[in-house]
């Protein structure tokens, strides 16, 4: 996740160079499922200003946003239908949605095992689950979540490595077909260009360095994404 100002609107890719998808694997992930023709109904839970609801536009593809912050609200409504909400409580009737996508949301939520099963009960038989997070493999995550424990405002309110994270998706009651683990150390390269947009003009040399330390440290990686069908 960027370091973007949910107070601001946003349009997916107009702060990042082509390059930067080689490292974030989940993008290739989502849009062959998301572009599938069954997938209709996509809730974006924890939508913030809409940045995954834009992306999902460029798919052909819309979407509802759910966010808990009236402000972030209003700019994702720029994107499609949003509501505030909190992931605790979606007012849904059961068995709604195709997809729900939960991108570095579930640790600010807290109530991991409640937000699975509220999540699981939104979904319609064999609905899938698209979740990508923030994990404790990574030590420099681990020592700056003791630092700061709060992330743009938002608390940081569960944590979880990479292991026991596929475990409690497991239990929630979730068959996951893929888990994979990513950025070593681009994470943090990520926050640069949206301080200082010049910057992004260096990504092209961070995204080398990042696919060496991927092959050589892949198992530290700050982040990674789960895709879930509800059993």
């Amino acid at each position: 996740m960027n370091l973007m100002d949910y107070r601001k609107p946003v349009q997916f890719g107009e702060n990042w160079s082509p390059s930067r998808y080689k490292v974030l694997p989940y993008f290739r992930v989502e849009k062959a499922l998301l572009v599938q023709p069954d997938v209709e109904q996509i809730l974006d839970l924890g939508c913030a200003n809409g940045w995954n609801m834009s992306r999902f536009g460029q798919y052909g593809r819309s979407s509802i946003g759910l966010d808990m912050v009236p402000e972030r609200v209003r700019l994702a409504l720029e994107h499609g239908p949003a509501m505030v909400a909190s992931g605790l409580e979606v007012p849904v009737a059961a068995e709604t949605f195709d997809v729900v996508y939960v991108q570095h949301v579930l640790h600010h939520i807290g109530g991991v095992e409640d937000a699975l099963r509220e999540i699981r009960r939104v979904l319609k038989p064999d609905g899938i689950l698209f979740l990508v997070e923030t994990v404790e493999d990574n030590p420099i995550i681990r020592w700056g979540r003791r630092l700061y424990p709060s992330w743009m405002g938002d608390e940081i309110n569960a944590d979880f490595d990479f292991s026991s994270l596929r475990k409690q998706v497991a239990d929630a009651g979730f068959q996951i077909s893929t888990a994979e683990q990513y950025s070593v150390l681009f994470w943090i390269w990520e926050i640069l260009p949206d301080q200082f947009p010049m910057m992004e003009r260096f990504t092209p040399k961070f995204v080398t360095i990042e696919q060496l330390m991927a092959r050589l440290f892949g198992k530290y990686g700050a982040h990674c994404f789960l895709v879930a069908k509800k059993r």
